[in-house]
């Protein structure tokens, strides 16, 4: 208790300020407010960089957060998944064009960007691509919001609230309530600017969206009025975050920039909006995490011996007690206008093997480590043997088919392809007239080989294997339709460019026939040039 004491501390007096500044005005009227979001989740950041589990579906549960109780219809709630940055920018620009004219209307406007992935102390990480931090905040002053808000959870996403000169740190400013309703900018991130941020595997997500999420949803409620003000969520994340990582690798310290004026509070969650509700009474001592049974998710994590109602959804929910050594767990259904009161005497002991959350959360993992899939798109060109073989047997023809390859996470691929080709040619033997012939190949491989680390430029070098069935026609002869299989085996290389979730490759085929053709000596080879055009699933 010192120690979270010591850490509830830091920045006090700046959260303070905060509160002060906001507590005393009166609450704005919904009726005329109209919200907005954009909710990017991107669990991939640059070349190197390790790919995250949960940042994507982060994003998801704060869209639906929103929604469902922070009075923003879900036709104005965009949620992007692995985009990039210029995918970002583009919803920016609609949802701009869209917040202008409500604001032309006579309406307010609220706009909430929120961001789980990679970044640095100068930008957001989005696969391959940049969003740098003085875009992000030009983009937000442009939207035409009367409040526009951001909430990032990146490493050093703190950096997007330092000040001029280089210093790092919460900066909160507020001018005189010279107008009537609030105007400016507010924006939260996860961590300083020369911190990383963090996930979790217990509480499937990163600590800084965990404890926001939780915050919004009435734990940082504590006056239990009703509503979640902007005061109220980032004294409880910052406290509860930190405290939290305070035995991690590195204490992650969330950092807000707070320029707003006028008058009444910003009220990010209004809990009466939920259709149901789950009470803690305050009577009980440690801390409880509450699980979305349904969503396969965490709604949030509580202190027992405070009293709060969480918002939550119709459902049943799994409410756990960590001890040391075992679970505690009780389950609740709540039904909807239902408020279910969470009791002590609910709990049962389970291992921890046993609790509700756990094998959903590590499907979540193992699914996230399942290599990517990507279906390639081929065409190319393929000759077979050396010039004489190739003349009198199977000319060069042109080729295209499917292929299904597997990136794994580490420094290997596989995959199987199709590919077929063929068509009208003329084979050329001595002392003859040119023959003419219908052709055709078809080769059904699979690959295996090692490649680069992740990349915008990859390259790879495997085997290959396969069947390969040829067929050879003479209209106008009398010699008979001519057809073989024969087995295959040989290298596979390529290299490309590896963009987001497209690609596009230059591959080499090289393979030898286990067969032989009429007398002459040794198995023949072929070889394909190709062209492969992909996307990654």
């Amino acid at each position: 208790m010192i120690v979270r004491a010591l850490v509830g501390t830091l920045g006090l007096g700046l959260r303070l300020a905060l509160a002060l500044a906001l507590a005393l005005r009166p609450s704005p009227a919904w009726g005329n407010e109209h919200r907005f979001g954009l909710f990017v989740g991107n669990n991939e950041g640059l070349p190197g960089s390790p790919e995250l589990i949960f940042a994507e579906s982060d994003a998801e549960k704060m869209r639906d957060l929103f929604v469902e109780y922070g009075a923003m219809d879900h036709r104005d709630a965009v949620l992007l998944h692995g985009a990039t940055a210029r995918a970002v920018q583009h919803e920016f620009e609609k949802l701009s064009a869209r917040i202008q004219g409500v604001v032309a209307d006579g309406h307010e406007a609220f706009f909430i960007f929120y961001y789980s992935g990679h970044g640095d102390d100068d930008s957001l990480h989005l696969g391959t691509t940049r969003i740098e931090h003085v875009n992000l905040r030009t983009w937000l002053d442009r939207t035409g919001a009367q409040v526009n808000m951001a909430m990032v959870d990146a490493c050093q996403s703190g950096g997007l609230v330092r000040r001029k000169g280089g210093q790092r740190g919460p900066a909160m400013t507020f001018a005189a309530p010279e107008v009537e309703s609030m105007r400016g900018t507010a924006i939260l991130t996860s961590s300083a600017a020369s911190e990383l941020s963090q996930e979790s595997s217990h509480i499937g997500g990163g600590f800084f969206t965990h404890y926001l999420h939780t915050a919004l949803t009435g734990g940082a409620d504590r006056n239990r009025d009703g509503e979640v003000s902007l005061s109220e969520a980032y004294d409880y994340v910052y406290s509860e975050t930190a405290f939290r990582t305070r035995d991690t690798p590195q204490t992650q310290t969330p950092h807000g920039d707070f320029d707003l004026s006028g008058a009444g509070d910003v009220i990010l969650t209004h809990l009466e909006e939920a259709s149901a509700h789950l009470s803690f009474l305050g009577t009980m001592d440690g801390t409880f995490s509450v699980w979305d049974e349904s969503r396969k998710r965490y709604v949030a994590e509580v202190d027992g011996g405070a009293p709060l109602t969480l918002a939550v959804r119709p459902g049943t929910f799994y409410v756990h007690r960590r001890m040391p050594g075992w679970v505690e767990e009780a389950s609740y259904a709540v039904r909807r206008g239902e408020t279910r009161s969470v009791l002590i005497e609910d709990f049962d002991v389970v291992s921890y093997e046993s609790v509700a959350s756990k094998g959903d959360i590590e499907k979540q993992i193992r699914r996230a480590k399942i290599p990517d899939l990507s279906i390639r798109f081929v065409a190319g060109f393929r000759s077979f043997g050396d010039r004489g073989f190739a003349s009198s047997y199977i000319s060069p023809h042109a080729i295209g088919g499917l292929e299904a390859r597997f990136l794994s996470k580490g420094r290997n691929y596989w995959g199987f392809d199709v590919l077929t080709g063929g068509g009208p040619t003329e084979l050329r033997f001595s002392g003859l007239d040119p023959i003419r012939s219908i052709q055709s190949t078809t080769s059904l491989s699979a690959v295996v080989g090692f490649n680069t680390r992740p990349a915008l430029v990859r390259a790879g070098l495997g085997g290959r294997g396969g069947l390969t069935y040829t067929t050879r026609d003479f209209p106008g002869w009398d010699t008979a339709f001519q057809s073989g299989t024969a087995l295959d085996v040989g290298l596979n290389s390529w290299a490309g460019l590896h963009h987001g979730r497209f690609t596009g490759d230059l591959q080499l085929n090289w393979l030898m026939m286990i067969t032989n053709w009429d007398d002459n000596p040794g198995w023949p080879t072929y070889g394909d040039l190709l062209l492969v055009l992909g996307y990654r699933f």
